[in-house]
């Protein structure tokens, strides 16, 4: 690794440890790495950053990736056991610092590694493969960004309802309904003629659309997880709203939809789905919760007034997407 540090996300909260110097990691937590072979051991030393200002907020040790690794599949065990024996509480109380982990087969990377060799390290089991980490970098992106509402059960509804506030079609607009990821038809070549090469999958009409129209209007997107993947792979980087559906609010949800005969259990598990797509994302997003909200019109301008403040915000991307870690613009 160079001597400039690099940014880390943590995909998933870390478990406790009894080291008075060790971090306590939330997941979705930005991480600064400042020595990856801190004291020869099987930690990085690292400080928290303020993913709004960049600002260190506290330092200390986290596992490096293959420990935390072996943590997290230690961890994922325990709670499938427990499943089984109706022990969980039990199993949560015993500290994953005196559990058995497995030796790694390497003493760790070298100091001059670059830093994505560091999140390189192979899974011991690799039919579950954790990452605990992500290699993220910070990006101000001054254009108005397209916007993509989840669930995608409710982003249709809600963007009607975003457009039916006042004022908001002078900031809002709706894209092109064509497939993200559908190929361009170009025309038919001549007889004998080479054939054309095949685009590139997902660069298809709708991507130049969102092109085209960033810097006007918040472009509202209907699209699903997987269409944001593709987007940040074309270095498009969308304001991502989640809206937390629960047991209290299914039936709001339900009647947002206008779909009484839709069971709640069923509307449940789709959002669940949905929300559960979410740590899979390559650029950071934000939920709505459930409680800040209680109807239909008071969900627009909450979804709204989000909007308006992640476009003042830093995207946190994953290296990786569009352009690597070398090109950060904050």
């Amino acid at each position: 690794m160079g001597a400039e540090p690099f940014y880390i996300r943590a995909n998933f909260p870390l478990p406790e440890r009894a080291d008075p110097h060790a971090l306590c990691v939330k997941a979705r937590e930005i991480l600064r790495l400042v020595d990856p072979v801190y004291k020869r051991r099987q930690e990085w030393f690292c400080t928290r950053v303020d993913p709004l200002t960049l600002r260190d907020l506290d330092r200390g040790t986290v596992p490096n990736y293959q420990r935390a690794q072996q943590l997290l599949e230690v961890q994922e065990k325990c709670l499938s056991a427990s499943r089984h024996r109706g022990s969980r509480s039990n199993l949560k109380k015993r500290a994953l610092d005196q559990l058995r982990l497995v030796k790694p087969k390497h003493a760790g990377p070298a100091a001059g590694d670059p830093p994505e060799q560091l999140l390189l390290e192979p899974c011991s089991e690799p039919e579950w493969s954790p990452r605990p980490y992500s290699l993220v970098r910070p990006l101000l992106v001054p254009s108005l960004r397209p916007v993509v509402l989840l669930p995608e059960c409710l982003a249709s509804r809600l963007i009607r309802n975003l457009l039916d506030l006042p004022n908001s079609r002078l900031d809002f607009q709706v894209c092109p309904a064509e497939s993200l990821s559908g190929e361009e038809q170009g025309a038919p070549s001549a007889p004998g003629a080479p054939k054309a090469r095949p685009a590139t999958p997902g660069l298809g009409s709708r991507i130049r659309a969102i092109q085209e129209s960033v810097g006007k209007k918040h472009c509202l997107l209907e699209l699903g997880t997987r269409g944001v993947r593709e987007l940040a792979q074309n270095e498009i980087y969308p304001i991502v709203i989640h809206v937390e559906v629960t047991e209290k609010n299914v039936r709001e949800v339900r009647s947002l939809l206008g779909r009484p005969g839709w069971r709640d259990s069923e509307l449940l598990r789709q959002c669940r789905s949905s929300e559960q797509a979410l740590w899979g994302l390559p650029c950071s997003w934000v939920q709505v919760p459930a409680h800040e909200w209680g109807h239909s019109e008071e969900l627009a301008k909450v979804v709204r007034g989000r909007i308006l403040q992640e476009q003042a915000r830093l995207v946190w991307a994953e290296c990786g997407s569009g352009r690597g870690c070398g090109s950060s613009e904050a």
